[in-house]
């Protein structure tokens, strides 16, 4: 009776109990020491969000300086201010807290005022200093994003700070997605046989965005003749040897010019003019801006086969046709009038001389793309780039 109740269930339960506190205030305990290590993997996650959308700000704010730096290459009247109030309005949409920036040439090298490089950050240029340095093609910008935090307050943090930065450049556009053509540096035209014959030795006039109502560039309209091979026509290139005419024209490939000048070979293909023209209609271009290379003088070999171009920048071209024929006097090559927008032409072909040509505007243009150094010329296309 006694060794019955020494081994009882009530007198066994006890240590149990005791065993089992045991186990939940050791839970308790880990748990208090897990919290605050889960509570800082959370808060870097937030942290990290909110360093992205600094991130992202701060390169809206960068492009939107370049793209008035790049407004002023292309001749229109661009200040200070403008970069100014074109950045500060980009800070303000992405709600950033701060943010400074100073002036750059095309590689992202600070200019002092002077426009010499500096790589003191004191004595660089500032944006809303006044005035924009010589040989400014660029801006960096710094910027701060203030957030509240979410678990950390408990630690007494009760907010974090991002900071971040980006450079924005702008100058010649060198690469793109081309229109598998060359049209002249100025114009040319072609006789009766479609041959080359003098240069007009005039440079092609810019047009302007459309006026209001309008559905084309408010400027002179042009036809650029498909000559024979030779220095100064529109002829077409072989940028993707990979592809043929019209898949060049309706899924271009992204081309990169490592520098200007460079030879680009023309294309060979059976019925290329006639691909571009079907690639033209079937991929919708009417109406829209194509980039296009242009060449100099010494723009090709006096062959059609094994031809070379000698590219020297990138054009943009408000597209309105491109017509093909197997007749060397192609109407469409010497219209007067567009018959698409009903305006005036320049046909610059002699004597009905082109069997295929394309008809638009040359349009100032900027579009965002890798860009080179050295001046803006007549037509050149703009780039604006974002390098850091």
């Amino acid at each position: 009776m006694h060794a019955h109740r020494r081994f009882s269930p009530a007198r066994k339960g006890r240590p149990a109990r005791q065993r089992g506190q045991t186990l939940v205030l050791f839970a308790l305990m880990l748990g208090l020491a897990i919290i605050p290590g889960l509570g800082m993997i959370l808060e870097a996650g937030n942290a990290y969000g909110h360093q992205r959308i600094a991130q992202n700000g701060v390169d809206a704010v960068a492009n939107a300086g370049a793209t008035v730096l790049a407004q002023r290459l292309g001749g229109a009247p661009r200040t200070d201010t403008d970069v100014l109030a074109a950045m500060t309005a980009l800070s303000g949409d992405n709600s950033l807290s701060t943010f400074h920036a100073s002036y750059t040439n095309v590689t992202g090298a600070m200019l002092a005022s002077d426009g010499t490089v500096t790589t003191d950050p004191l004595n660089a240029a500032q944006v809303g200093g006044g005035a924009i340095p010589p040989n400014a093609q660029g801006v960096r910008a710094s910027a701060s994003l203030t957030f509240n935090t979410t678990i950390a307050r408990v630690m007494g943090m009760d907010s974090f700070t991002a900071t971040t930065d980006a450079t924005g450049v702008t100058g010649a556009l060198t690469g793109g997605q081309f229109l598998p053509v060359v049209f002249p540096v100025s114009m040319r035209n072609c006789d009766g046989t479609g041959a080359l014959v003098s240069n007009l030795d005039a440079p092609w006039n810019l047009s302007n965005p459309p006026a209001a109502g309008s559905t084309h560039p408010n400027g002179q309209e042009f036809i650029v003749p498909l000559c024979k091979t030779g220095g100064g026509s529109f002829m077409i290139l072989d940028l993707d040897p990979t592809k043929n005419c019209y898949e060049e024209v309706l899924n271009p490939s992204s081309i990169q010019f490592s520098a200007f000048p460079v030879d680009v070979p023309t294309d060979t293909g059976n019925d290329c003019a006639k691909k571009v023209e079907d690639a033209v209609t079937d991929g919708h271009l009417q109406g829209k801006v194509v980039l296009v290379p242009v060449c100099d003088g010494d723009c090709s070999t006096d062959h059609g086969s094994g031809g070379t171009y000698h590219i020297i920048r990138i054009a943009a071209f408000f597209l309105d046709y491109v017509s093909y024929s197997n007749n060397p006097s192609n109407s469409a090559c010497a219209a007067a009038t567009s018959p698409t927008y009903g305006t005036s032409l320049v046909n610059i072909v002699g004597g009905n001389g082109s069997s295929s040509c394309i008809a638009g505007w040359f349009v100032r243009y900027i579009t965002s793309g890798p860009v080179g150094s050295g001046n803006i010329n007549n037509g050149e296309a703009i780039g604006v780039q974002l390098i850091k």
